[in-house]
């Protein structure tokens, strides 16, 4: 039997595995903190410690890393949207994995003898880490298929889909192409590539050229060419013809326009992917979201979208009757 589940139990029950993870981490050091080494080993290259940091800022590192990340997905599982599922697995798995893990770097370093270039990680406890993790993302999965959550916001019924009229005439070529742009994306894009220009000369070209690369591959992908037409759903970057998706006119079943909410629907911006469809996502709001004969949907945040919902059923119905 499941249960409708608000906004606040949502929050709540998101909040849940990193405040638990928190407080047995807390508890942890406070129990062993009299014989943990200063500083503390952090990283290790194998069961080899390579990083060391002292003793207080592992711990606002532990409190920054779970209270960041949990309200994060607190955040996204608020919101109530398709992604609300996947949101509390994935979060309920990494507070494990996050929680086990720092647990793991406080017990060898107390077993170290004060001397923390003694210290050593065993294998068994990467592992029991990610059994912790695996254990938390299984409870978290039973925590959401016992609530009544959003659905996937899957399509309308084909009756309901928008068409244009009149009917097209046989032989008629009719297109459609808008672009869409993300201003945060250009912004973050140009910090990135300039982050990548200053650093060439102190830092070498091993680091600064990936940060170009990276900061130029994200204008590019600020920007995007939408097109519906005879041959399906094309997106691809404004200034360029690559990376480009696809989808054919044979591989689609129905088209609607419909608003997404990014974190809440897709877990984020940019390319997304979750279980039952995929999305090219650069803002909130009206989006072209197509159904494909498999089933899935791919989405892409785009102004006028309901003229290309009904443009791409036109062309369905065109081709089923001829």
């Amino acid at each position: 039997m499941t249960r409708s589940a608000g906004r606040g139990t949502l929050a709540a029950l998101a909040a849940l595995p990193f405040t638990v993870a928190l407080i047995a981490d807390l508890t942890l050091f406070a129990v062993v903190r009299d014989r943990l080494p200063d500083p503390l080993a952090i990283h290790f290259a194998g069961t080899t410690p390579d990083r060391f940091t002292s003793t207080t800022w592992f711990l606002a590192a532990c409190v920054g890393a779970l209270t960041g990340t949990g309200a994060l997905f607190t955040g996204i599982c608020a919101a109530r949207g398709a992604f609300t599922r996947w949101a509390l697995t994935i979060g309920y798995g990494l507070a494990g994995l996050l929680g086990g893990a720092l647990a793991s770097v406080l017990l060898v370093n107390a077993d170290a003898g004060g001397n923390a270039t003694a210290t050593r990680m065993p294998l068994w406890h990467m592992a029991a880490a990610a059994a912790a993790g695996a254990a938390a993302a299984g409870a978290g999965w039973l925590t959401a298929r016992a609530l009544r959550l959003p659905d996937s916001g899957r399509l309308s019924t084909a009756g309901n889909a928008p068409v244009l009229g009149p009917a097209l005439a046989e032989g008629e070529i009719v297109g459609w192409t808008r672009t869409v742009s993300s201003r945060p994306a250009q912004l973050l894009g140009l910090l990135v590539a300039a982050v990548g220009c200053v650093l060439l000369p102190p830092v070498g070209w091993a680091v600064a050229v990936p940060l170009l690369l990276l900061g130029l591959l994200m204008l590019g992908a600020s920007r995007l060419q939408v097109t519906a037409g005879p041959r399906g759903l094309t997106v691809s970057p404004a200034v360029a013809p690559w990376p480009r998706t696809r989808v054919p006119l044979a591989e689609m079943d129905l088209a609607v326009s419909r608003d997404i909410r990014p974190a809440a629907d897709f877990g984020g911006w940019g390319y997304r992917i979750r279980p039952d469809a995929t999305g090219v996502v650069v803002r909130s709001g009206e989006a072209l979201v197509v159904r494909r004969t498999s089933g899935r949907e791919f989405a892409v945040t785009v102004d006028d979208s309901a003229t290309a919902a009904a443009l791409l059923n036109s062309l369905l119905r065109t081709t089923v009757r001829h």
